[in-house]
């Protein structure tokens, strides 16, 4: 029997070619379950406001992915933006992100093969009526995880849930962003523009 898998989730990924190792420099990190700043001056929710040559590439990056596969009219921004660093042992928490379209991860650093992995929950499992136990591993049931590499970047959709299980690496450092479209988006009743609340 032929085997067809109709719907599907799209991810990007792709090694890009700048030269943003400017992240490198970066000292503030936001740490654990409730992401807590490590420093007090700085808000580690807006860092890439402080790299607007790396702010300028990724939105670049995202807008070419975003009309590529969709054609949007509109263009997309970069909201909230913060780096993790996760030491041995360290892992990400099952989360998505509220309050945004599209998320990103970009690994700006060097990485082994025991940098933990950013694995994604297969949200068809919870669509799935009855639960009746081990099954074989297929589209509809299988999580999907992508090993970091240098350069590397990734877009998501927010909603997915996504983790890290415990790394093994001295050090996996990763800046991760959210984006929303900007401008007049939508149509008729259904259309709208943030600066219409300002």
């Amino acid at each position: 029997m032929d085997i067809n898998s109709p719907f599907s989730y799209i991810f990007g990924t792709e090694i890009i070619k700048e030269d943003l190792s400017e992240l490198k420099k970066n000292k503030v990190f936001a740490n654990g379950m409730h992401q807590t700043s490590s420093s007090e001056k700085v808000n580690p929710f807006t860092i890439l406001n402080k790299y607007k040559y790396s702010n300028k590439i990724l939105t670049d990056y995202f807008n070419k992915f975003i009309k590529q596969v969709f054609n949007y009219d509109c263009k997309f921004a970069i909201t909230t933006s913060w780096m993790t660093k996760l030491g041995v042992g360290e892992s990400v928490h099952h989360h998505n992100h509220k309050n945004s379209m599209w998320s990103a991860v970009f690994y700006f650093d060097e990485y082994t093969e025991n940098s933990c992995a950013l694995s994604f929950m297969n949200p068809i499992q919870n669509e799935i009526p009855v639960t009746i136990g081990k099954s074989k591993y297929n589209a509809m049931t299988k999580d999907c995880a992508i090993q970091p590499e240098h350069n590397l970047l990734i877009f998501f959709p927010s909603w997915i849930y996504h983790y890290s299980d415990p790394n093994k690496e001295k050090e996996r450092k990763s800046l991760a962003f959210n984006f929303m479209p900007t401008g007049t988006y939508g149509f008729g009743d259904s259309s709208y523009n943030p600066e219409w609340m300002t």
